[in-house]
C-alpha cells in the first residue's frame, strides 16, 4: 500500500513538471504556418477591434495551422485600410486554451493576380485562457493574402503564467 501510495505521489509530482505551463514559464520559441479563409467589407459602422483606428474595411478570418505549441486555430478581427491593418487576433488550442494577441500589418500593393506576397506585421502577446492564462510575448510574421485566403509564417516568444 505504501508503495503505491508513493508511486501515486511521484506520478502526480511528474505529471505537474511535464505540464506546458511550466514550459511556458520561461520564454519558449513560437514558431507556427496558417492558412485562412477572410470576408472584407466596407466598414460603415467604424468599428475598431483591440484599440486600434477604424480603418475603411472590416476584415474576419478564420483558419488553422501547426506551431510548436501544437495544432492551433486561428480567428482575427481587424480593420484595414491603404496599406495597414489592426486588429485583435486569437489562437486556440484543440483543448480550448486561448492565445491572444493583438495584430499588426503593412503591406504593399497587390500583385497582378490581386494577392498581396509582401504583408508583414506584428503580434503582441496580451494574455489568454488555460494554458496561455497570463501570457506575454511577441512575434512577427509574414502573410501573402489576396481572394479570400491568406497564408502566414509566424515567429517569435510567449511566456505565460500568472
Amino acid at each position: 500500500m505504501k508503495r503505491m501510495l508513493s508511486t501515486v505521489i511521484l506520478a502526480i509530482v511528474f505529471a505537474a513538471l511535464a505540464s506546458p505551463r511550466g514550459v511556458l514559464a520561461d520564454k519558449f520559441r513560437l514558431q507556427a504556418a496558417f492558412t485562412v479563409a477572410f470576408v472584407a467589407t466596407p466598414n460603415s459602422g467604424h468599428a475598431a477591434y483591440c484599440d486600434g483606428p477604424a480603418l475603411d474595411y472590416g476584415v474576419e478570418a478564420h483558419g488553422d495551422g501547426y506551431s510548436s505549441l501544437g495544432a492551433l486555430t486561428f480567428f482575427l478581427r481587424k480593420t484595414f485600410g491603404g496599406n495597414i491593418g489592426h486588429g485583435c487576433l486569437a489562437l486556440s488550442t484543440p483543448d480550448g486554451d486561448t492565445l491572444s494577441a493583438t495584430y499588426d500589418l503593412t503591406q504593399g500593393q497587390p500583385n497582378a493576380n490581386n494577392f498581396v506576397t509582401d504583408g508583414r506585421g506584428t503580434l503582441i502577446f496580451t494574455g489568454g485562457t488555460g494554458l496561455f492564462k497570463g501570457a506575454k510575448g511577441k512575434a512577427t510574421f509574414t502573410a501573402v493574402v489576396g481572394q479570400g485566403i491568406g497564408f502566414y509564417i509566424v515567429d517569435g516568444k510567449v511566456s505565460a503564467g500568472d
